[in-house]
């Protein structure tokens, strides 16, 4: 994260608990590991962001009838968001190589996902409910036709890289009859739970 310029090394007098926890065993069966940062001191005096989630029936709601989805995962999400300077050192935490702060938005702050919630349905918003939905860092693309869904689909990549807004194209799934969205396995029959 240091290489990346997500965090800097700062003295502060804020220091949040750092965590390292397992992550979800991939395909590779190496282990991988995720840093944690516990929050809930900080938490506890931030005042809430109001901006709310979609809610995922809604999402699909709108859905309609259509042949073809993508599914585009943007990545890091929430450390593509620049923390405000005045702010920075209110993300400290301490490793056994020193002290640092966020220079991007770090993942367990309560108010992280109303604002990165607000920045994609900004930067999407005139694609949101007509050829796509959003949910955090989770779009999906859909249309009737393979040549409307080409179509589509550059409309929202071009407007993700005039944002500087990265995708993870190895989590992205492009023109598919079927796929997985937020828990289900949405198709152009329906939505069901992916069990």
């Amino acid at each position: 994260m240091l290489a990346q310029n997500v965090i800097s090394p700062r003295c502060s007098s804020y220091n949040s608990p750092l965590w390292v926890v397992p992550k979800k065993p991939n395909n590779s069966g190496k282990q991988k590991w995720r840093i944690v940062i516990d929050y809930r001191k900080l938490n506890e005096q931030t005042i809430d962001d109001k901006f709310p989630l979609p809610n995922i029936e809604h999402l699909f709601d709108k859905l309609g009838k259509f042949c073809y989805i993508s599914t585009i995962d943007l990545a890091k999400g929430f450390h593509q968001i620049e923390v405000h300077p005045d702010d920075r050192a209110k993300t400290a935490f301490s490793t056994a190589s020193g002290h640092y702060e966020f220079n991007r938005m770090p993942f367990g702050l309560k108010t992280a996902p109303a604002t990165f919630q607000r920045l994609i349905n900004h930067v999407l918003r005139d694609h949101i409910n007509k050829i796509c939905v959003a949910y955090l860092d989770d779009i999906l693309i859909f249309s009737t036709s393979f040549q409307e869904h080409i179509e589509s689909i550059k409309k929202i990549c071009s407007t993700l890289q005039d944002t500087n807004l990265k995708i993870q194209i190895d989590k992205c799934h492009f023109a598919a009859l079927t796929t997985k969205y937020l828990g289900h396995l949405v198709t152009g029959e329906g939505i069901k739970p992916d069990l």
